[in-house]
């Protein structure tokens, strides 16, 4: 089977979704058949968009492709895990539709998510279209949340890999994301209900949050974040490629002002590995 790389270019996410690390190349694979890397990384990222807290973890890495059509892994259309199809390939541009899913968000997170309920994981399609050449890569993918009134998302990416020796590759990627009112509020935002709920525990002693961070609040739609990373790579054997990347960014717009948003920078790191075959 056709040998697949990993390449450090930018996710296209929610932050419970990101990987702030390289992340498996979803290239052309074999004309007929399953091409497959598999592998596990460890990451150490915030607890959620605009957190303080960082969480570490030991996720798994899956990018599968067959007949150079339907693909599985890492979503190329939304934020988090999904499949689809490319729908259009020529040359070094794709068109891609599919759907998947995102992480969930429960109150035990964070402190500052008390009486927010638990966010159950984030379904969706999407569709993006992806160009690369020489090395350049750059995309846009549109995403539609399909569980309470998740939103849209788009967000942009550009990234550039070049060899610096025979089994080393370094990636520097930048990215923006944009976002409608409902997924402003879906992440960022307080229902009168919610500042309810956490008056109501804040009073109680129970949550640690002053009385500013009660809500509620409505963020508006525009731009969400934008950030870059740098990402290396290294093929000891031509089946196993290790990655190790460091990820940030800023929060942007007035969701800088929500009582969830602990912090308005992010940063993420992750090592990891893949077999390929």
């Amino acid at each position: 089977m056709r040998l697949k790389r990993l390449l450090p270019l930018l996710p296209v996410t929610v932050l419970a979704a990101q990987e702030p690390m390289p992340f498996l190349d979803a290239g052309p694979g074999v004309e007929h058949g399953w091409s497959v890397s598999l592998g596990a990384r460890v990451m150490d990222r915030p607890a959620y968009l605009g957190s303080d807290r960082q969480h570490t973890g030991l996720l798994p890495v899956l990018s599968a492709e067959y007949d150079r059509r339907w693909f599985l892994g890492t979503s190329r259309v939304g934020p988090g895990f999904g499949g689809g199809a490319h729908l259009v390939q020529s040359g070094g541009f794709t068109w891609d539709l599919g759907a998947g899913f995102g992480d969930s968000r429960p109150e035990s997170r964070a402190p500052l998510l008390a009486g927010m309920g638990d966010e159950k994981a984030y379904l969706f399609v999407g569709t993006g279209v992806h160009y690369r050449r020489r090395g350049f890569s750059a995309g846009l993918t549109l995403s539609h949340g399909l569980r309470e009134d998740a939103g849209d998302l788009a967000t942009l990416t550009v990234s550039q890999t070049v060899p610096l020796a025979p089994r080393w590759h370094l990636t520097a990627g930048l990215h923006g994301t944009w976002a409608d009112t409902d997924a402003m509020a879906y992440n960022f935002g307080i229902s009168p209900a919610q500042a309810t709920n956490r008056a109501a525990l804040a009073a109680s002693g129970a949550a640690s949050f002053t009385p500013a961070q009660i809500g509620p609040f409505s963020p508006s739609a525009g731009a969400r974040d934008a950030g870059g990373l740098l990402g290396l790579s290294w093929r000891p054997q031509p089946r196993w490629t290790w990655t190790v990347g460091v990820r940030g960014g800023v929060l942007l717009g007035d969701l800088r002002g929500s009582p969830l948003v602990a912090r308005n920078d992010y940063y993420g790191v992750g090592l990891g590995f893949a077999y390929h075959f």
